[in-house]
């Protein structure tokens, strides 16, 4: 099976890249999200709508698509919600208004269970409302850890309802909604606690089709979250042979050690294992979606794990200057290890995957 990129994907990669290494430099990570860069990620880049069908004004492509934006805005840590945007779109099919809101620029938040996505979050009970796109349910509830919750406009909520999860929309400014800010390792990449008072929610998932919605929304995060980390990693592994090549020391130039050549050649080989595994994962969204219950907590449990090692090697092969907060070292680091937090650790993960696959035995997985 040929799973290299197409000559338009390769020309999504260019433009999205020259974009932002102009709008996602240093100095503009750290000064945190600038709307006028996500305005023009929507409106120039259409970068939202890549993934949505052309019925609701999106450009009708895959998951690989979105895939490829996902990585380069990992690899330039583009200080924007565009991760939880994109995921929670998927989440939104039954919703065509809602969808249209996202390809106009509207933000979604994923409140979702920071340890177990799969799992329910909140209570939903019956509501007013029988109109299209009005509010069918009202929940409650408090979710922790909501990646750039504080910038949404629309919430995609887990809950239970008559003792079965379901998958919801809310108005972020909606009554009985409140989202704190709160403080988070990753100064790129804001969280929020969202609280659900008797907030109007419209369920999105079909009644008895809810735990397999949730499922598959949990998937695509993984997936994204895999495939981002792939970008921070790439740019990571770049700074360091930079790096490498222009210091001196002892009278030699740093890249000349072979010690140092072997350390930077074994981390390229565990990011192209992961990337590798990342892009297979992107595919699976769409191109074999019964595949996407193994592989994506596989792949996200892979890469994140990587990117890990490949930063924490950036800040030891840079020497002193890597621990400083003027260099970016230190920023790579701090998002590899919120991800491999957020959403299951790699652990956990691996033993998920193992389970669905049935590698492990049932005693074995009652243990595990």
């Amino acid at each position: 099976m040929e799973f290299a990129f197409t000559e338009e994907q390769e020309e999504l990669r260019a433009v999205v890249r020259a974009f932002l290494a102009q709008r996602s430099r240093s100095e503009q990570v750290r000064a945190g999200f600038a709307p006028a860069t996500w305005a023009q990620l929507i409106e120039q880049m259409e970068l939202t709508a890549v993934a949505l069908p052309e019925a609701v004004g999106g450009a009708g492509a895959s998951f690989v698509e979105a895939g490829v934006a996902l990585e380069e805005t990992g690899r330039a840590l583009l200080p924007a919600p565009y991760l939880p945007t994109v995921v929670g779109a998927t989440a939104l099919a039954s919703a065509p208004l809602l969808q249209e809101r996202v390809v106009g620029g509207a933000v979604v938040a994923l409140a979702l269970d920071a340890r177990e996505p799969a799992r329910p979050v909140a209570v939903a009970r019956a509501g007013a409302g029988d109109a299209p796109a009005a509010p069918t349910h009202l929940l409650d509830g408090t979710v922790p850890h909501v990646l750039d919750g504080a910038l949404a406009q629309l919430l995609v909520v887990s809950a239970t309802v008559d003792g079965e999860p379901a998958l919801f929309a809310v108005e972020a400014d909606a009554a009985g909604v409140t989202i704190a800010a709160q403080p988070t390792l990753d100064g790129t990449r804001g969280q929020a606690t969202v609280t659900l008072d008797g907030a109007p929610a419209l369920r999105l998932s079909a009644p008895g089709e809810g735990a397999a919605a949730l499922e598959r929304l949990a998937g695509v995060l993984w997936v994204a979250l895999a495939i981002e980390a792939v970008g921070s990693a790439d740019r990571c592994l770049a700074m360091t042979v930079d790096y490498l090549r222009e210091r001196v020391q002892f009278g030699r130039v740093l890249g000349t050690f072979q010690a140092l050549r072997h350390r930077c050649a074994d981390l390229a080989a565990e990011l192209e294992g992961a990337r590798a595994t990342a892009h297979y994962a992107a595919w699976a969204v769409d191109g074999a979606p019964a595949e996407l219950a193994v592989v994506a907590p596989l792949a996200n449990a892979v890469c994140t794990r990587m990117l890990l090692h490949v930063a924490g090697e950036t800040i030891q092969l840079h020497g002193g200057i890597g621990f400083t907060w003027e260099h970016d070292a230190h920023l790579y680091f701090k998002r590899a290890k919120a991800s491999e937090l957020l959403y299951g650790t790699p652990l956990e993960l691996r033993r998920l995957a193992a389970r669905r696959s049935g590698i492990l035995e049932p005693a074995v997985q009652a243990a595990a």
